[in-house]
């Protein structure tokens, strides 16, 4: 299991960047504008996706999965573990500069935009559907923590307020309504002239997904140099070595159930968020460490995300 999983993993991570960079590459050239990133975004986060999240959590089954509660939790507990590993090594190494940039790089990662991209490569139709549905429950709790604690841990500075807007996202509502219409039952009244365009529109997130990537990485590749990679290569090592390395093990002696280890190793092993490029303060220097994050750990995936997803693949039956 640990090689055909490993080699499943590398075929769609492989697939989903080369399609990505060069995707963008003929739309936008080789430096794809703010403004061309901007629409993409926009288009993604506010109709494809949450039209893909609602309509399959509709056909969400409670029973499906044991305790499906807890991934909400467990991308937060992600997240923070992340943090705890960023902070610490700023504690040892005296040298990182920017420690708040480089423990929330650290912390928070590319949680929905990869899986989703290369999902469909990876799992079979039979359990397509079933993860979807746990990824944005995954994600559910995710996006309010980086838009609150995320934003200020980014900008070093308390004066960032919680405010009721993060956590309405069309994201989450969308996750909200749909797990409230399957637990009701109410999914049973929603007609299937409603339900259609909203799978059609859904369907272009994993294309979306694959651009939106693929221009992160070029838009990376534009702002820096060698010389900018000393603190990024740092970022690199912890997120995608060590920080895995050590979910694998936590999921080695606890055994949790198959689905919570796969979320574990997985949200471990990903890149670095790639929403920290919008938020970062606006000072070159800053930018640039950013960028190299994102830029070395989304290279890095290509062999990362296959070993410890094969790891995966040897602990558990896949």
């Amino acid at each position: 299991m640990f090689f055909s999983l490993m080699l499943a993993s590398f075929y769609s991570i492989f697939e989903v960047l080369l399609i990505g960079i060069l995707g963008t590459i003929i739309i936008a050239g080789f430096r794809p504008s703010q403004q061309y990133m901007q629409v993409l975004s926009n288009l993604f986060l506010r109709i494809t996706l949450p039209c893909l999240v609602f309509s399959n959590m509709v056909n969400f089954r409670t029973t499906e999965v044991a305790y499906w509660w807890v991934f909400p939790l467990l991308g937060v507990i992600l997240f923070l573990t992340g943090g705890l590993v960023g902070y610490g090594y700023t504690i040892i190494d005296r040298s990182v500069k920017y420690r708040g940039i480089f423990t929330s790089s650290i912390a928070f990662h590319n949680s929905i935009l990869l899986p989703l991209a290369f999902a469909p490569v990876l799992f079979g139709p039979e359990k397509l559907q079933k993860f979807l549905n746990l990824l944005f429950l995954y994600n559910l709790l995710t996006i309010p923590v980086f838009f609150t604690f995320g934003v200020w841990l980014i900008n070093s500075s308390a004066g960032i307020k919680i405010r009721a807007r993060n956590f309405f996202t069309p994201i989450n509502m969308a996750v909200l309504l749909g797990l409230l219409f399957a637990i009701t039952g109410w999914n049973a009244t929603i007609p299937e002239w409603f339900l259609k365009p909203l799978m059609r529109f859904g369907s272009l997130s994993s294309p979306l997904s694959m651009l939106i990537v693929g221009g992160i990485i070029l838009s990376s590749m534009a702002k820096i140099s060698f010389e900018d990679l000393k603190e990024p290569v740092k970022i690199a090592l912890l997120k995608s070595i060590v920080f895995p390395a050590c979910a694998c093990l936590f999921v080695y002696f606890t055994r949790p159930s198959a689905y919570t280890a796969l979320f574990i190793i997985m949200g471990s092993v990903m890149p670095v968020g790639s929403v920290m490029a919008i938020v970062c303060p606006p000072q070159k220097e800053i930018q640039k460490t950013v960028a190299g994050g994102i830029l070395l750990t989304s290279l890095a995936s290509i062999l990362t995300v296959p070993v410890f997803m094969g790891i995966y693949g040897a602990l558990y039956e896949w």
